[in-house]
């Protein structure tokens, strides 16, 4: 059985709590756009693609670049602190206030 290191775990995190974070959103009061949400399934079917492949052994983070390892932790980070919203992602990207 082949078993993951440390930085493999790191990546499943990462790609499995942004996916879960974002299949679980609810929108609420806000506006339905439908560029954000086309954005988010994106998101969701790519972050959920590397967390199964990572299971599955089909890749490990030796393939993944360092930078891109370090940039999917900011995205979940991000994620996680605009309550899943991409739209609010993309308003901090363009430097407006969060609300």
């Amino acid at each position: 059985m082949n078993l993951m290191n440390l930085l493999d775990l790191i990546v499943f995190v990462c790609s499995a709590a942004t996916c879960m974070r974002l299949l679980f959103y609810r929108r609420g009061a806000a506006r339905f756009k439908r560029h954000i949400s086309l954005l988010a399934w994106l998101v969701i079917v790519v972050t959920g693609s590397v967390a199964l492949c990572i299971v599955t052994g089909k890749i490990s983070s030796d393939q993944i670049h360092p930078i891109g390892i370090l940039m999917l932790g900011a995205l979940t980070f991000a994620t996680w602190y605009a309550h899943g919203n991409i739209a609010q992602l993309l308003r901090m990207a363009r430097g407006h206030q969060w609300n």
